[in-house]
């Protein structure tokens, strides 16, 4: 075997030795491990006088697809998926560096720089394949008509590795035009038989804050042993807190489609498009980062308010200092100041997103690590960054509470994270492992004396220890709101089960 066999092998058996050693092969990895990289071989051979430009195009769909999934597997301990790349595409550049800045250790260095120095080596000093293809052609030809479509068409554990990139690029880029054309023809939906349970000239101020990465279990007002929320612990009792509350998914894009369009779907309307038909004035604050031109579900969310207001300037400008969660305090004040009398405002912050020590300024620095390995400074840092969220949580109350009107605030995240201070435990949140802590959401509602008074008989139903896994967070809100439609569906809502 000469160093171009050597140069076509390596990445997939390199590929096959880390899943093993990690526990994460199977039969079906054997065959890739050994299959795949024989098709290439037979494309090889066959085509022996173009091989400085195999090597190319073999950097492009063999070592760079497989480093990423490799680098992927050492941090999440699981292959990236589709689910991955749509989130990585979705990404703007702010975030993507705070990820690397996160994720990087030194396995993946030592990975990095071992990978890529074999490749190198084996790139610039292989020169041709001595295999004599020509006493075989026609039986290389029939295996790789054979493997060929296997890798290409069938099933996506077995697709080439460029393909695991190429096609969640491509599917990724369906979904913005499809998304974009869908949000130009809104003004076409039109809800059926929307109703309210509120006198058209009673005021009413709904807040809606979506966290990021929050989970229950980091919380003292969920029993927690650390005082990581004593602002709400010290008002506990005008709180109803949900303990058995779960998200639907563990990723951002799809916990937004899941809690802000009927069935998922553009096609079947969305809540902010139902509370403007209400007759209510909609607002979304966010301290995330905007993506240009709608290119995600959450950029497009916010296109449909009537006013919409992105705090964080840092997108594209990574050495731009991130706004912590209080700005959205201000321009909270200033929704309560417009004269429309009813108002609901999206508040979408960034909580607990990684990495947990830039979500909160040095004076909530309060929880220190016994230990000086990065695993417990992690947990410190996230407990550090739940109590800035309560103290967030706090302020955006008191400007409700000054206002004499019927109203509310729901405070929930769209998923959790998993970090403990088990061996086990990613100190993340993916679909590719989905553990049972990314789930565990904060569910808490504040309501105003005048929304009690409204409300008395509705609020009789509620049971907080109601199990909701997942949780329907739209039938909520809209049943929370007082509004119905021949859309909503009552029994979804966690506030209509006993």
């Amino acid at each position: 075997m000469n160093l171009i066999s050597i140069y076509i092998f390596f990445p997939f058996i390199l590929e096959f030795i880390i899943k093993y050693i990690l526990g994460i092969s199977e039969w079906s990895v054997i065959i890739i491990a050994v299959l795949m990289p024989i098709t290439f071989f037979i494309l090889f051979s066959l085509l022996k006088h173009r091989i400085k430009i195999l090597k190319i195009i073999y950097l492009l769909i063999a070592y760079l697809p497989i480093s990423i999934n490799i680098s992927h597997i050492l941090i999440f301990n699981s292959e990236i998926s589709c689910g991955a790349f749509m989130s990585i595409f979705a990404t703007n550049i702010s975030e993507s560096i705070e990820f690397v800045d996160h994720v990087m250790s030194k396995k993946i260095i030592i990975f990095g720089l071992l990978y890529w120095i074999s490749f190198g080596v084996l790139f610039f000093y292989s020169r041709e394949l001595r295999f004599k293809a020509e006493k075989y052609k026609k039986t290389l030809i029939t295996l790789f008509v054979i493997l060929y479509p296997i890798f290409c068409f069938g099933d996506q554990r077995y697709r080439f590795p460029f393909e695991k990139v190429l096609f969640p690029y491509i599917e990724y880029h369906i979904d913005i035009i499809k998304n974009k054309k869908i949000l130009n023809n809104r003004r076409n939906f039109v809800f059926h038989d929307i109703k309210s349970y509120i006198d058209k000239n009673e005021p009413e101020l709904y807040i809606i804050v979506i966290g990021e990465s929050s989970n229950r279990n980091h919380m003292s007002i969920y029993s927690n042993g650390l005082k990581t929320t004593p602002y709400f612990d010290s008002i506990k009792g005008e709180l109803q807190i949900f303990d058995k509350i779960k998200s639907k998914y563990c990723s951002t894009l799809k916990a937004i489609k899941h809690i802000f369009l009927f069935n998922e779907k553009f096609e079947n309307g969305d809540i902010i498009t139902l509370f403007k038909q209400a007759g209510f004035k909609t607002f979304w604050i966010s301290n995330q980062y905007a993506l240009e031109n709608n290119e995600n579900i959450t950029s497009i969310m916010a296109t449909l308010a009537d006013v919409k207001v992105f705090i964080n300037k840092a997108h594209y400008r990574p050495k731009l200092a991130s706004n912590y969660d209080e700005s959205v305090v201000n321009y909270l004040r200033k929704v309560v100041l417009d004269k429309a009398k009813k108002k609901v405002v999206f508040i979408h912050l960034f909580g607990s997103h990684f990495p947990y020590a830039k979500r909160y300024p040095k004076n909530f620095d309060v929880f220190k690590s016994e230990k000086l390995d990065k695993r417990s400074r992690e947990i410190a840092e996230y407990n550090n960054s739940i109590l800035y969220t309560d103290y967030v949580l706090f302020k955006i109350l008191n400007v409700i509470k000054n206002q004499d009107t019927n109203s509310y605030m729901l405070y929930f995240s769209d998923h959790a994270e998993d970090i403990t201070d088990d061996p086990k435990s990613p100190h993340a949140h993916s679909d590719d492992i989905r553990t049972e802590e990314m789930f565990n959401i904060p569910f808490v509602v504040w309501l105003s004396p005048k929304y009690k008074s409204l409300n008395n008989d509705f609020m009789k139903w509620w049971n907080i220890h109601a199990e909701c896994c997942p949780v329907d967070i739209l039938h909520s809100i809209i049943d929370l709101s007082r509004i119905s439609c021949k859309e909503y569906n009552k029994s979804k809502s966690i506030f209509s089960m006993k």
